[in-house]
């Protein structure tokens, strides 16, 4: 029997199309020989399911769930469907305010999945080893991937069959992190392609950054989602952030705190995760912006509006605090190039975020190397991120104008809301739920 309290995995989903992936892929990459099988205490760990009936009877047909069951308790939790009006990110913090209550009320250690993801084989191993090491958060980053040239290339080396159903074939997935990245780097979804330090339309409002290592198959990430172990290192469960958002945003910072538990996965070798989404899902335009490459100010555009984004309450002090740690992602043995690539990125995150880098001195209740200079750099940078979100979305706002003018009062709350929301990132003032 396992010295560990038992593992609790978690997933939400509804529909066709989700019930497809978790099952066609999910399912089968952590049913490969070192993810669930792997994983000692056998059935005293649980899956949990939360999920509408007709799914769960739809699942369990599976011979996928079939092969699930002989190593691991699958468990069920029904959700309704998802009603009119609410987003898809709102409706599964439904199904994550449960199965989280739950996990904490069983003392367990909790992994939190979306039905559009795999895991490398070996990323399950590697959990129980830092549960073992007494971590209570692993953080692994994540970017979004396109479905459609994802799947192309794991066809093209092998690792999938076109036309197979891993569902109905009732077969592991066995993907290695360096195959995963392969595939990825080749395959990012235009949002991705964005968070290029290089990219001639760098992104509006940058949750991330990557660099190209020169000459290799691999990037340099500064970006991080996670996955919480220890629910057991949880006093008070905090849910609120799951009434309005999702899991990624600061729920575990009001859950785990920004203490030294938390350990940040900086080498794809250890834990690799793919997410993705059709390449028209929010695409994203790819047309070079002038500014942003102007020599001698595009740089300190982008930085401005790096510097605007870390500092709006869309970053919690956690986030902002392993937002400076590099991440590996590589196909191949690491070479010295990689050294230099980090040392590029660590300069440039130096010069427009340096003062809220950790461990930066603070003198007179202000950091080291910040002041007037760098407070208007970010204004700037948040009125930026501000006035491109508006213009991406003038027929929203439009139409919500014209809402308000014919007298519709739930319009005219959820534009106060909205205008409430654009004043406090202007400010950098903390966005609940963000």
């Amino acid at each position: 029997m396992s010295d560990l309290r038992p593992f609790h995995f978690n997933v939400v989903f509804w529909g066709d199309r989700f019930r497809d992936y978790l099952t066609d892929f999910c399912l089968p990459s952590l049913l490969s020989p070192n993810n669930i099988p792997r994983l000692s205490g056998g059935r005293r760990n649980r899956f949990v399911f939360c999920t509408t009936a007709d799914d769960r009877a739809a699942l369990t047909r599976t011979p996928i769930f079939a092969l699930l069951d002989r190593y691991i308790e699958p468990q069920f939790i029904e959700i309704p469907p998802a009603p009119p009006g609410l987003s898809g990110c709102e409706h599964m913090g439904v199904g994550h305010k449960l199965a989280t209550e739950m996990i904490h009320r069983e003392r367990g250690y909790g992994v939190i999945l979306t039905p559009d993801l795999m895991m490398s084989d070996g990323s399950i191993a590697a959990l129980e080893r830092y549960a073992r090491a007494g971590h209570r958060v692993v953080l692994s980053a994540a970017l979004r991937f396109g479905e459609e040239p994802l799947f192309e290339h794991l066809a093209a080396v092998g690792i999938i069959r076109q036309g197979e159903r891993l569902s109905q074939a009732g077969r592991p997935l066995a993907v290695t992190g360096r195959q995963m990245v392969a595939a990825g780097i080749r395959s990012f979804h235009s949002e991705t392609q964005r968070y290029g330090w290089d990219s001639s339309s760098f992104t509006d409002f940058p949750a991330a950054c990557w660099w190209q290592v020169p000459g290799e198959d691999g990037i340099v990430v500064h970006s991080l989602s996670w996955s919480p172990v220890d629910y057991a290192a949880v006093g008070r469960h905090d849910t609120s952030t799951l009434e309005t958002w999702t899991l990624d945003a600061d729920y575990i910072y009001r859950n785990f705190g920004n203490d030294t538990g938390v350990h940040v996965v900086t080498d794809s070798d250890e834990i690799m995760l793919v997410s993705w989404a059709p390449l028209s899902d929010r695409r994203q335009r790819l047309s070079r912006n002038y500014l942003k490459t102007l020599p001698g100010v595009g740089g300190w555009v982008k930085g401005a509006i790096l510097r605007g984004a870390v500092t709006t309450g869309t970053f919690d002090p956690l986030k902002r605090r392993i937002f400076f740690l590099p991440v590996r992602w590589h196909s191949r043995d690491l070479t010295p190039a990689w050294g230099e690539t980090e040392r590029r990125a660590a300069r440039t995150l130096r010069r427009y975020l340096g003062d809220l880098a950790p461990g930066e001195a603070v003198v007179g209740g202000v950091r080291r190397g910040g002041g007037f200079g760098l407070a208007a750099l970010a204004a700037f940078g948040r009125i930026w991120i501000v006035a491109a979100d508006l213009l991406a979305h003038a027929d929203r706002v439009t139409l919500r104008l014209a809402q308000v003018l014919r007298g519709d009062r739930a319009a005219a709350g959820r534009l106060w809301r909205r205008l409430r929301t654009v004043v406090k990132t202007i400010r950098g003032a903390e966005i609940k739920g963000a």
